[in-house]
């Protein structure tokens, strides 16, 4: 049984990514008007429901670079409660730290991590979910970079944007770094915004302390309705960045025993081996068509005992051998 998502997003990113696609002049597939038309104006989108609607935009328009186009074309406006939240901070940094506390309320779909080195921080977005993901990733972060530009009031550059997937043609990736106006980097651990530390101390164009004093418990008092978290959702986050991790690895980094890890996630209608399953698969597929390592070093990498018992694993998922597979155009 399909396990329960409890997830969702603002009403107002969903009408953001619509508005996004009516500037870019790109009609509204019929499939998500229908799903638009269902959606409750008085309530979050359900995760579930917001998927679908990036399903249907996946499949009426294949472009490479739909993500970059749809974040250029968002506003801050249009993130609801949480984009004024940001705008009037006093710089840059401060906003980043708001985006870090608050973005749940624009969408459970992801998280905001800022990692610093000794010259700069590095904005991370990691999904949380694996359908579209790319599609998702660069969305956000292309929206990030566009925000970015409009709360600091010039055409900010970056020191570059980061992404974790395959680079693809020299083509595709000038007009990657023609869109964001930033140098792209292909392949990289995570991706991110990577900002200069000098970045952080930029003055807002809106900063106005009363007006952030105003938002900033409303925002309090949303985002305590949403820390009910789910534990699937923590579970699949950390496989997500360590695939390998076992059940007892998981649970330790939880705090909690193996065996109520288990009984947790049965409340919730999940197992640990569906949820490990999934971002397995997920992985697994994507290095056969696309990486250079070899099955045994994807079998370590994923946490089996050895090629064999991946092997075995990859026939259960898809009903044909890593090496059938690996054949497949990418």
């Amino acid at each position: 049984m399909k396990p329960a998502d409890c997830r969702s997003v603002t009403l107002s990113y969903t009408r953001a990514i619509t508005a996004a696609l009516n500037s870019l002049e790109l009609p509204i597939p019929e499939n998500a008007r229908s799903i638009l038309s269902g959606i409750d104006e008085n309530q979050r989108v359900p995760m579930g429901v917001q998927e679908q609607l990036w399903l249907a935009l996946a499949d009426a328009y294949p472009d490479p670079l739909l993500g970059v186009k749809l974040g250029r074309a968002m506003h801050s406006s249009q993130m609801g409660l949480v984009g004024y939240l940001l705008m009037t901070q006093k710089t840059l940094g401060a906003a980043i730290e708001q985006l870090l506390i608050y973005h749940p309320l624009v969408g459970e779909g992801g998280q905001f991590e800022l990692r610093r080195g000794a010259h700069h921080a590095d904005l991370c977005y990691q999904p949380n979910y694996l359908r579209c993901a790319q599609l998702r990733v660069e969305t956000v972060l292309s929206a990030c970079l566009a925000q970015t530009r409009s709360m600091t009031g010039y055409p900010f550059r970056a020191q570059s944007v980061q992404l974790a997937y395959p680079a693809p043609s020299l083509a595709l990736q000038q007009q990657y770094q023609q869109l964001l106006q930033t140098p792209v980097q292909f392949n990289a651990p995570v991706s991110a915004i990577r900002f200069r530390s000098q970045d952080l101390e930029i003055p807002l164009v809106a900063a106005d302390q009363q007006v952030m004093a105003r938002l900033k418990p409303e925002a309090d008092a949303l985002l305590r309705a949403l820390t009910n978290k789910s534990l699937q959702l923590q579970v699949s986050h950390l496989l997500q960045q360590e695939p390998q991790l076992t059940r007892e690895q998981v649970a330790s980094q939880l705090c909690i025993s193996p065996r109520h890890l288990g009984r947790k996630l049965q409340e919730e209608n999940a197992s640990f081996r569906a949820i490990q399953d999934e971002v397995r698969s997920h992985y697994a597929r994507q290095w056969l068509l696309q990486d250079d390592r070899n099955n045994a070093e994807i079998a370590a990498a994923l946490g089996y005992c050895d090629e064999s018992a991946f092997g075995k694993a990859f026939r259960r998922w898809t009903g044909i051998s890593p090496k059938a597979y690996r054949k497949q155009p990418a």
